[in-house]
């Protein structure tokens, strides 16, 4: 049995899963997002320990009486967890689409060039990487700086909660900005122009480390009176990719959360060239020699979550009724409107945080359904745009596999195969992220001598989703606006900032 732990932007998945690839046990808990109202993004370290810890020990407690083998982690990128010298966080975590930290990436752009910063880290520059956050809190939060015994990503943050190790593994250690994927340390170039200590960082090591056991106060915690090893934590793109059997070069993991990243195992780094050009980056897989792409975008089901809360904000049925209600709707035919998903800035293809959501083409007769199918719409188009940029890299993108909550909405699905032009293979498994933690803690553990062995036996195919034809044919010509939208929207969009 492997328990994976999947840390989101808006929840917490505790999940068993055995080495058949079978869900035994699942729990969600629930995250608030802080500072919207002042637009900031954050989240409580304290709260991700509390609901980790309470998920867990609820997961375990319905699971089969089988020992776990191993604990895996995976979490989102970038945030920042300023950690004191007690281990206790310091304060509210800035998470990587909080536009904090613009400011000072042009500091470090300056510092050491577009291109140079490209080639150590892999990178496209952007305002959401943990480095930009920690610059920020030092310019703004000197105080809290000063006390900083490290700053962490969640994974090795809640790696630390369970084994007391100070240790991150190589892929999220890339989300950082200081990181060099070339030699596989923290950057010192990088690091000294910038004035930041390495001690004040995780210790780096490869993916499939394990970080030690979980500590003997946590086990007591749990409920728990046995070992368990616990895997150095990884970027949740990258288990949900394994999850969804994208281990090799050519498989395209798409998962549709609270955002939407997209996803592809490489042979080798991408060009500082082709990431500079396509607004994609490289990071380190968790298998040595091996890279992949990491692209997205940071409203696909917040911008469904936005559409429900502001239209339904007083409603007392519960929100997947509300959207059945919804789905159950929509006709056959594409709507009539144009959204720009837009709602948390612009990231792949453009990397704007001024940029804003847009809907275009309200009339009297426009109904709150037709809005709707119009984000699900919009969101695929953010999508296709993405890919574009990812096969304009050269990179080969030959099937597309689809994860995260969004792939359960038939709707939406079919919506994103005719905007994309192509089938979608849905996952089979709810949880990618547990279940690529799971296919890489068997390989770990030595139960299959590679993931594309593992992954064969324990990930289990889905859906397939085909395009309709004349839904193609409309949302071609769409697209074509769409791609138009965000040069003709930025001009306002700087000036309402």
């Amino acid at each position: 049995m492997f328990l994976g732990i999947d840390i989101g932007t808006s929840g917490i998945k505790a999940t068993i899963i055995d080495e058949r690839g079978n869900m035994c046990a699942r729990v969600y808990r629930p995250l608030r997002t802080y500072g919207l109202e002042e637009r900031k993004r954050e989240l409580s370290p304290v709260q991700v320990k509390e609901e980790t810890l309470r998920a867990v020990a609820e997961v375990l407690h319905t699971s089969p009486a089988e020992k776990i083998r191993l604990i895996t982690v995976a979490s989102l990128g970038e945030a920042v967890v300023p950690v004191g010298a007690d281990g206790c966080a310091l304060m509210n975590s800035i998470i990587g689409s909080d536009s904090r930290g613009s400011e000072e990436l042009k500091e470090v752009a300056c510092r050491l060039g577009e291109e140079k910063l490209t080639e150590i880290t892999g990178l496209n520059l952007s305002y959401i990487y943990s480095l930009n956050k920690m610059l920020y809190i030092r310019a703004h939060y000197p105080e809290i700086h000063r006390r900083v015994w490290k700053y962490m990503c969640f994974t090795d943050y809640i790696g630390f909660v369970l084994t007391g190790e100070a240790v991150i593994d190589y892929s999220m250690a890339s989300r950082t900005m200081a990181f060099d994927i070339r030699k596989k340390q923290w950057s010192d170039e990088i690091l000294n122009a910038v004035q930041i200590s390495k001690d004040l960082l995780s210790h780096p090591v490869p993916g499939g480390t394990v970080a030690g056991s979980v500590r003997k106060e946590i086990k007591e915690e749990l409920g728990i009176f046995y070992d368990i090893p616990v895997l150095v934590g990884s970027h949740d793109h990258i288990f949900n990719a394994i999850g969804a059997g994208a281990v090799k070069p050519g498989i395209c993991s798409n998962t549709v959360g609270t955002t939407e990243g997209i996803t592809t195992v490489l042979g080798s780094r991408i060009d500082s060239k082709s990431i500079r050009e396509n607004l994609i980056s490289c990071e380190p897989f968790v298998r040595p020699h091996l890279y992949n792409t990491v692209a997205w975008h940071n409203a696909a089901g917040a911008g469904v979550n936005w559409f429900l809360d502001n239209f339904f904000g007083g409603s007392e049925e519960p929100k997947d009724q509300i959207l059945a209600g919804l789905n159950g709707q929509q006709g056959q035919h594409p709507s009539n409107l144009l959204v720009v998903p837009h709602f948390a800035g612009a990231t792949a293809g453009h990397m704007d945080e001024k940029a804003k959501a847009a809907v275009i083409g309200i009339t009297m007769a426009t109904g709150r359904e037709e809005i709707y199918k119009a984000i699900l719409e919009g969101t695929a188009f953010e999508c296709r745009v993405i890919l574009d940029s990812i096969r304009h890299a050269g990179i080969p993108v030959n099937k597309v596999v689809v994860s995260g909550g969004g792939s359960k909405s038939s709707l939406w699905m079919q919506i994103r195969s005719s905007i994309l032009g192509r089938e979608l293979y849905c996952s089979a498994c709810a949880d990618t992220g547990a279940l690529g933690g799971a296919v890489l803690g068997a390989v770990v553990l030595g139960l299959y001598r590679s993931l594309k062995d593992a992954a064969g036996q324990m990930v289990r195919p889905g859906t397939v989703v085909e395009p309709e034809a004349e839904a193609v044919r409309i949302y071609e010509e769409r697209y074509e606006l769409y791609r138009q939208m965000y040069g003709r929207l930025r001009d306002i969009n700087e000036r309402l900032s």
